[in-house]
């Protein structure tokens, strides 16, 4: 039986994934024409397609046409055609770790081979395969985005700030790219339309950005709902005696009703944030819509910490919450020892320098991160005493809830000394637990 020719069996696959792209961008809201699907496609054949450079820029030129549409382009395209070190110029071999990432980063000639380093180094694919999060996951955390681009500015003051998010973000989407192409590809059409239910962890810039801007509305409709349950709440018991009182002015007639109203509960709060990797930025929108709702809080002091803690309340009301997590690394004292993550430490040094003396009964106590301990001493019996000081303990995990306890994640050893943990992965998520917790 004779098969078809190699060159049209490559040719129709190549077609199949054209229709597949112009398909997801279609669901993502982008206007997509079929004739635009086929002068893409005739494009992909006077190209050279052993350059996946090429391709994506034929497949940009005839599918987008609006700036705006660039990013979901590049998303749908690398989870179609996925390649391990594609365009590398060869890549490190080695099994050497990823020598100098924030040299490499600054120089910015080689930002795919630095993330294939990374991958190789952190993202655990040479053992048990998960899912595509995970192994991302692994390797935010490991390569510390935040610090990373805190080293990169001392490293070279004179860069452009933007450039450099910009290379972070290059670099966290071949990261993405890299992983994809070697546990095999996913479906191109799982891109959620809506803010508030992208993921924390897996944001691109322009997405939080947006999520960032979406914080103070998001406060407003809560603060709101707040205001109506205490309306509602506030039609209590006819309260005789005032209303007596009150009746006296209108010669006995009980025209203005008193009611006993419930005084509203405003918690005093203390939050404290993991500002290490990629959970920073979680920890930042949670201090933002906190702040945000002030008019429901007495009183917030705000702390952040990675494996030492510092107080930044005077810090976010001076920039108006404007402040990105590798400026607060540069102005504030939370990197200790090594500048990995530590729990134990910093709950102990917390207890000793403010908890002991200035938390009450009345406090409401909020605690952000992946609690990912590095297999150091948890000091549990740290969190114990501040679970018994405290009205109320909450954690805030941005992680999914299946990696809680995976690697070096003490989640449940924590978990058993607060009163409600809450899986917070997105906008929606953390809106419905703060209402819950305030």
């Amino acid at each position: 039986m004779t098969g078809r020719p190699a060159d049209a069996q490559v040719g129709d696959a190549l077609a199949d994934r054209i229709v597949r792209l112009g398909r997801a961008l279609q669901l993502r809201g982008i206007d997509v024409a079929l004739s635009e699907v086929i002068d893409a496609s005739r494009a992909a054949t006077l190209i050279d397609l052993g350059s996946r450079s090429e391709l994506r820029t034929a497949l940009k030129a005839t599918m987008i046409k609006d700036p705006l549409h660039v990013e979901a382009f590049d998303a749908a395209f690398d989870r179609l055609f996925p390649s391990r070190r594609a365009d590398m110029g060869g890549g490190s071999t080695t099994d050497e770790p990823a020598a100098d990432p924030v040299g490499r980063l600054v120089d910015g000639t080689d930002l795919a081979g630095l993330a294939a380093d990374l991958v190789d180094d952190h993202a655990g694919l040479d053992g048990e395969l998960r899912g595509e999060r995970h192994h991302m996951h692994r390797v935010y955390r490991a390569a510390d985005l935040a610090r990373l681009m805190s080293e990169a500015r001392k490293l070279d003051p004179n860069l452009p700030v933007d450039e450099l998010r910009r290379r972070l973000e290059e670099l966290k989407r071949l990261i993405a790219a890299d992983i994809r192409g070697q546990i095999g590809e996913t479906d191109p059409t799982d891109i959620i339309g809506d803010i508030e239910d992208v993921d924390f962890l897996e944001a691109s810039r322009n997405e939080l950005e947006e999520i960032r801007a979406a914080i103070k509305p998001l406060a407003r409709r809560l603060a709101s709902r707040f205001a109506r349950r205490r309306q509602a709440r506030n039609s209590g018991r006819v309260n005789l005696r005032r209303t007596a009182r009150k009746s006296l002015a209108t010669g006995g007639v009980p025209i203005d009703v008193a009611t006993n109203r419930p005084r509203a509960h405003r918690p005093n709060l203390w939050v404290l944030c993991d500002i290490s990797g990629s959970v920073a930025e979680f920890s930042l929108f949670t201090l933002s819509l906190m702040s945000a709702l002030s008019a429901e809080v007495q009183r917030t002091r705000s702390f952040v910490f990675v494996d030492a803690i510092d107080d930044i309340t005077q810090l976010l009301d001076a920039t108006d919450h404007g402040i990105e997590p590798w400026q607060i690394m540069r102005n504030t004292n939370v990197i200790g020892a090594d500048g990995h993550s530590d729990y134990g430490a910093v709950f102990k040094q917390w207890w000793d320098e403010t908890g002991r003396t200035e938390l009450r009964s009345s406090s409401t106590v909020i605690i952000t991160g992946d609690a990912r301990n590095n297999y150091r001493d948890t000091e549990v019996g740290i969190l114990a005493e501040i679970a018994a000081r405290a009205k109320r303990v909450y954690w805030l995990n941005p992680e999914p809830r299946d990696e809680w306890d995976d690697g070096d994640s003490v989640m449940s050893t924590y978990a058993d000394h607060c009163h409600e943990v809450f899986e917070v992965r997105n906008l929606r998520q953390l809106a419905t637990c703060v209402e819950q917790i305030l």
